[in-house]
């Protein structure tokens, strides 16, 4: 082994840099956590960055070790343990990139099989203590359910005593070298990850050797194997490579199988010195296959398992996941004691290994290009196939006037529990899709059989658009292997236009102002004929010969007269669609039935009015006084509370590639807030009073606000469809609890005053009287399924709360409550 390391180990300038970057608001800013050593009375300061402020240019890091633990002496501080600097994919940034390398690098390239598991360092103390460490913690902890400090410790006891070591022996061998053993601990009975290691492969792979110091300096890998040899370590597979044209020629065939001499590996890390300063330089080539499958379908089982639902957002592997799905559900459904586990993180690679044993080949072989075709035509759908999972939608295509909404009342009228019907004209956002988007979420309920897509689709693009959003959005809603078939019903025959345009204006007329958007008393005649010739001149009749009208699965082409043509309507479609379908309409409703049904229809009211036009001023003049929604204390520093809840986290492995995976895909709450009131709660009779006071409180900006003496250029007004308008006042709070269960993840807050007010004015006082409604004030930070009120997060963290959390779902993890935030009061339109 290399010789001793002999210089001055004190570290105190490091110390000051990086108490000085503590105090750094975001880029740049160190985190700095007190540890308690297990076997001393000693501690450590545990120190990380953020991990994207590595290896960038314009951001100097006091030290770029990833994984820090320096000795809590104000006067001679010294590092206890060290992990390597922190690198990089290949290609992930500029000095990772081939040409880069090539240019400044030297060889031998030593390549060494990146293990699977936790990382843990190990180094000691001068009176032969030994220090154990997970990535950014040691000793004993309260806020995790699962130790990797203490698990990896008892593991390294156990090799030592098995070659006869004693620990302490061990210990000051270690602190005599000034250097941390650099290990991998990998053991599925304690914690399993994406590659399998069981009992005969489970154990501390020790991978490297660092120097204690501020710069980086590590052994030599022939030496970390000796030191293996020695100590009982499983050691790491490695061997040089001379050339850098040789190394990538076997890294890229390597990449093609995803494994390496027939074994599935993560990828590689790569070890080779700087041509500049002989500085040793690391960069790792990550295979994303089979991982990234592999990674999928333990999402989608937890999900499942959650939330019922075997619908996902992934868009690789579609078919081979939906057969892992057809596979692991049954299993699922019949061990309650598997789902527990399987949320604990044990039997994921037991069921993976059991559909993959069922499916009759490895996840390298699904994966080979040439089985690409067999997977696709195993796992086909037969579309043509209609039986009792077959849901339905009904699109129609028409103009104003000619009686498809109550022809579609009629309809769900016959079938309340099993026919849905949404409206375009109830859609009032910006965003188009939400009328396909509501139409799927409400076809995805279990007893959900057809739902009616209300809108006009009086133009080729308009059923074209229907159409393409079936096939981007029905796997968001539906599960893959649900067959939605499309009827399309044509209200306007193409022979009947004139006919059709002195009918319809006369129904318009009569209906006077019992329509969404179309308001004949308001608009007046000249308005609603030059809204209706429009229509008329634009529509496109049906045309089975063209797409997208061939699209359709049944056409109905209804006949149109004067009178009761909606009733006449409805009773033709039941006739064509129980010919057609009669696993929708078994058997069609008698006269009667229908007759009631159409009655019933027409006492129907719309309840969202859609403004189209100004109309010609005959609207009224003052219209009703409109209130915030809710009122919010929003939140600036964003980022620092997301960096000290991914701190809570950091020794959960799983929660921790979790939450890094729902940050980097944008799930997050881009604005954070605390709600502090909302309308809703004006409906309670506790409530009323507090939402009374801040409507009070705020009367001077909801009175300009409806005076529309805010513009999109003042500074205070916010151009989205959520209007806001900052008011004087803050609040002040901190950080009490991280809660994170199946469906969302919150914060529980702690907010001064208590029941005298927790708002503070321009002065510095104290508004009297305005508390948080919510009874456990909190921030919601993400919502994990689409379909989850964020309401629920009072539910979450009321249980959080409690004083026995009995939800083994629910996660808690205690917070800085030392750091102080302040939030601007919004009122929310």
């Amino acid at each position: 082994m290399p010789s001793p390391y002999g210089n001055e180990r004190t570290v105190s300038k490091l110390v000051s840099e990086l108490e000085d970057a503590e105090k750094l608001s975001s880029r740049g800013r160190a985190y700095g956590r007190v540890c308690y050593l297990s076997h001393s009375d000693k501690r450590v300061v545990s120190w990380k960055f953020n991990e994207w402020d590595y290896g960038k240019k314009n951001i100097t890091l006091p030290c770029n070790a990833r994984g820090l633990f320096i000795s809590d002496d104000v006067n001679n501080p010294v590092i206890v343990a060290r992990g390597y600097d922190k690198f990089f994919n290949i290609g992930e940034v500029n000095f990772t990139k081939w040409e880069w390398i090539e240019e400044n690098c030297t060889g031998p390239y030593d390549v060494t099989v990146k293990a699977n598991g936790c990382i843990i360092f190990i180094s000691g103390l001068k009176d032969g203590t030994l220090v154990v460490c997970s990535k950014h913690s040691t000793g004993p902890r309260e806020d995790v359910d699962r130790n990797h400090a203490e698990a990896g410790e008892k593991h390294l006891l156990k090799q030592l005593a098995d070659k006869n070591v004693n620990p302490n022996d061990f210990a000051r061998m270690l602190y005599d070298y000034n250097i941390t053993a650099v290990a991998e601990y990998c053991d599925d009975s304690f914690e399993e990850h994406i590659l399998e290691y069981p009992l005969e492969k489970a154990g501390l792979y020790l991978h490297g050797v660092n120097v204690n110091e501020s710069e980086f300096e590590t052994w030599d890998i022939k030496d970390v194997s000796e030191l293996a040899r020695t100590y009982g370590f499983k050691r790491i597979e490695s061997f040089p490579m001379n050339s850098l044209e040789d190394l990538r020629k076997l890294l890229d065939h390597c990449s093609t199988k995803g494994s390496f001499q027939g074994q599935e590996i993560e990828g590689f890390v790569i070890r080779c010195h700087l041509k500049n300063n002989g500085k040793p330089f690391f960069f790792k080539y990550k295979f994303e296959e089979p991982y990234l499958m592999y990674r999928q379908w333990r999402e989608v089982t937890k999900d499942y398992i959650c939330n019922k639902s075997r619908v996902f957002r992934f868009r690789k592997h579609k078919f081979i996941t939906n057969k892992y799905l057809d596979f692991v559900i049954p299993i699922l459904e019949s061990s309650p004691k598997m789902c527990e586990d399987y949320m604990r993180g044990f039997g994921v690679i037991e069921l993976r290994n059991k559909f993959l044993e069922s499916y009759g080949m490895s996840g390298l072989e699904i994966l080979n290009h040439e089985k690409v075709a067999e997977l696709e035509l195993k796992n086909a759908i037969n579309y043509d196939k209609v039986d009792e999972h077959t849901k339905f939608l009904i699109f129609p295509i028409s103009v104003i006037g000619c009686g498809k909404t109550t022809t579609s009342q009629t309809l769900i009228n016959l079938f309340p529990k099993t026919w849905g019907h949404i409206q375009n004209d109830d859609i009032t956002g910006k965003d188009k899709s939400q009328l396909m988007k509501k139409s799927l979420e409400l076809l995805a309920k279990e007893e959900m059989k057809c739902v009616i897509v209300d809108r006009n689709n009086h133009q080729f693009r308009e059923r074209k658009q229907l159409f393409e959003w079936i096939d981007e959005l029905k796997e968001d809603y539906l599960a893959y292997d649900t067959n939605v078939k499309v009827i399309g019903a044509s209200f306007a025959p193409s022979d009947k236009l004139s006919e059709i345009k002195d009918i319809t204006m006369q129904r318009v007329i009569n209906r006077g102002n019992n329509h969404q958007s179309i308001k004949f008393d308001e608009l007046g005649e000249k308005k609603v004929v030059g809204i209706m010739s429009g229509f008329l001149k634009r529509y496109q009749p049906i045309n089975l010969d063209r797409s997208p009208d061939n699209m359709f699965d049944l056409m109905i082409e209804l006949d149109f007269g004067e009178q009761d043509s909606s009733l006449a309507n409805a009773k033709q479609i039941l006739n064509e669609i129980h010919k057609a379908y009669p696993i929708l309409i078994p058997d069609v409703p008698t006269d009667n039935e229908i007759d009631k049904a159409f009655k019933k229809s027409l006492e129907y009211k719309p309840t969202v009015r859609k403004i189209i036009g100004r109309g010609n001023g005959n609207q009224p003049k003052t219209p009703k006084l409109i209130k915030p929604t809710y009122i919010s204390a929003n939140i600036q520093n964003s980022e620092e509370i997301i960096d000290l809840v991914r701190q809570a986290v950091t020794d959960n492995t799983e929660l921790l590639q979790k939450f890094e995976e729902l940050l980097a895909n944008g799930k997050f709450q881009k604005d954070l807030h605390i709600t502090l009131g909302h309308v809703m709660s004006s409906r309670e009779k506790e409530g009323k009073k507090l939402w009374k006071l801040y409507c009070e409180r705020y009367n001077d900006q909801i009175t300009e606000y409806n005076n529309n003496k805010y513009t999109e250029k003042n500074e205070n007004l916010c151009n989205n469809q959520t209007k806001l308008i900052k008011t004087t006042d803050e609040l002040k709070f901190s950080l009490k609890k991280l809660c994170w269960d199946e469906k969302i993840i919150a914060v529980v807050v702690t907010l001064p005053g208590g029941e005298e007010g927790c708002l503070i004015d321009v002065n510095g006082d104290t508004v009297k009287g305005l508390v948080c409604q919510n009874e456990v004030p909190h921030i919601t930070l993400c919502k994990l399924n689409s379909s989850v009120k964020a309401v629920y997060s009072n539910v979450l963290c009321q249980k959080a709360e409690s004083t026995e959390v009995n939800d083994k779902n629910v996660k808690v993890f205690k917070l800085n409550k030392t750091k102080e935030f302040c939030a601007s009061v919004y009122l929310n339109f």
